[in-house]
């Protein structure tokens, strides 16, 4: 008998905390139901917006809590200059090569080049608080 390990991109449907119109590729959190974007380094974030929408309108989140959500594009803060870099969150959503010291959430791991504002292929891993 033959067996595979089978692994799907975990893609929930929400709504919009507030229009998040043009964010598709930026981190958000997850309140009583709903998603914002992330506002804040210190809080770690649900997932990436997929599907945009206005307040109220669904939108699509790739879940990155668990790890599990696999290959998806996020968007950039700053550029990235090679494939395999740690991706650490900003206070607006979006990632940036990781810095290496201080208190930072790292959150994904680069699969491809870009620059600023850019929406580049990358891994999501489970957010990590690192110091």
């Amino acid at each position: 008998m033959k067996t595979s390990l089978a692994r799907t991109n975990a893609i929930l449907p929400f709504e919009a905390a507030a229009d998040l119109t043009g964010q598709v590729g930026r981190f958000v959190v997850l309140t009583a139901g709903t998603v914002a974007l992330v506002s804040s380094t210190a809080h770690k974030p649900f997932g990436v917006l997929l599907t945009d929408g206005k307040a109220g309108e669904p939108v699509t989140v790739a879940v990155g809590a668990g790890g599990l959500a696999g290959v998806i594009r996020v968007k950039l803060a700053a550029s990235v200059g090679w494939p395999g870099t740690d991706l650490q969150l900003t206070s607006d959503g979006r990632v940036q090569t990781d810095v290496g010291s201080g208190a930072r959430i790292v959150v994904a791991q680069a699969l491809e080049t870009g620059a600023i504002d850019e929406l580049i292929e990358a891994v999501l891993i489970a957010p990590q608080s690192l110091t």
